[in-house]
C-alpha cells in the first residue's frame, strides 16, 4: 500500500496522521496522543513524524516503532524528510540546526545553522534545503552552506520546502501566500498565489503538488491550477504536514 500514497499529519480536535490516495480519498488513519509538526514517508510502509523534542517512527497502520526523544526538552523538531537510508530533521528552540540520522533514528551527524527552520528537504547530492523566514538555505549535509537565497521582501515567510527531480518547491505566507518553483540553484522559475496559509508542501508524481492548510489538503498542478480541494468536515482539524511516496516519476 505504501508505494503510491499521500500522508498528512494533523492536530487540533484530533491528533494523528491520515493515509490517502492521490485523489485524496482516505484509505486509513491513525490516532495518537501527540501534536505533530511534520510528517515524512519512509521506504518501508512507514512514516516519521516530529513532535516537540521527539521524532516518532510509525508503520502506516499506526503501530509505534520507535520514539526518539532528544534529551534537551528545549529542542523543537520543526520538519523531517527521508531520502534513501537517511532521515533529516531541522530543529529550533534551544539549538538551531539539522540532524542526520539512520532509519532507526540513531544520530549520525548534525550541524548548526543558526536559523529558526520551518521546513527541510533533501537534495540528490548529500545536500538539504532549509526554509526559514524569508530565506531558503542550501547546505551540504556536512554543514557547508552552498547558498543563502534571501527573498527581498522580509514579510515573506517560507513555511516548507520540497525537492523532486531538478526542482525546488517552497510554500510561503505572510504578506504573500502561495508557492514558488525554483531550480536547484534557487533561481525562481515561477510562482503561484493561493490566498491561504500553507503549513506543508510535497511534490507529487504527475507534475503536481500537495499542500496542507488548516482543515484542507489541496492538490495543485505546478502551473498553478487547482486539481482538488479536500476539505475535512471538522474545521477544528489542522493539517500540519504532508508527504508523498510513489514508485517512479513516470
Amino acid at each position: 500500500m505504501s508505494n503510491n500514497n499521500v500522508y498528512a499529519s494533523y492536530n487540533g480536535s484530533q491528533r494523528g496522521f491520515t493515509v490517502r490516495d492521490f485523489q485524496l480519498n482516505q484509505l486509513s488513519f491513525a490516532s495518537t496522543d501527540f501534536d505533530f509538526h511534520s510528517i515524512a514517508a519512509g521506504p518501508n510502509d512507514d512514516v516519521y513524524l516530529t513532535s516537540w523534542n521527539h521524532i516518532f517512527h510509525y508503520d502506516t497502520n499506526g503501530t509505534l516503532i520507535k520514539d526518539m526523544k532528544f534529551p534537551d526538552g528545549g529542542i523543537i523538531y520543526a520538519s523531517v524528510i527521508v531520502r534513501g537510508d537517511r532521515v533529516y530533521a531541522a530543529y529550533e528552540g534551544s539549538q538551531l540546526g539539522v540532524t542526520v540520522r539512520d532509519l532507526n533514528l540513531n544520530q549520525l551527524s548534525f550541524f548548526n545553522t543558526g536559523v529558526k527552520a520551518n521546513g527541510i528537504a533533501a537534495g540528490p547530492n548529500n545536500d538539504v534545503f532549509v526554509a526559514a523566514g524569508n530565506h531558503i538555505y542550501h547546505y551540504k549535509t556536512n554543514g557547508t552552506l552552498i547558498k543563502d537565497m534571501e527573498f527581498p521582501i522580509s514579510t515573506i515567510n517560507y513555511t516548507d520546502v520540497t525537492v523532486i527531480g531538478n526542482r525546488v518547491y517552497a510554500s510561503y505566507n505572510g504578506s504573500q501566500k502561495g508557492f514558488t518553483i525554483r531550480d536547484m540553484n534557487l533561481n525562481q522559475l515561477s510562482y503561484t498565489n493561493t490566498g491561504f496559509d500553507i503549513n506543508g508542501i510535497a511534490a507529487g508524481p504527475e507534475n503536481d503538488l500537495y499542500l496542507a492548510s488548516a482543515n484542507h489538503i489541496y492538490n495543485y498542478n505546478t502551473n498553478g491550477s487547482l486539481i482538488k480541494d479536500m476539505t475535512f468536515p471538522d474545521n477544528r482539524i489542522n493539517y500540519t504536514g504532508v508527504s508523498v511516496i510513489f514508485t517512479t516519476l513516470t
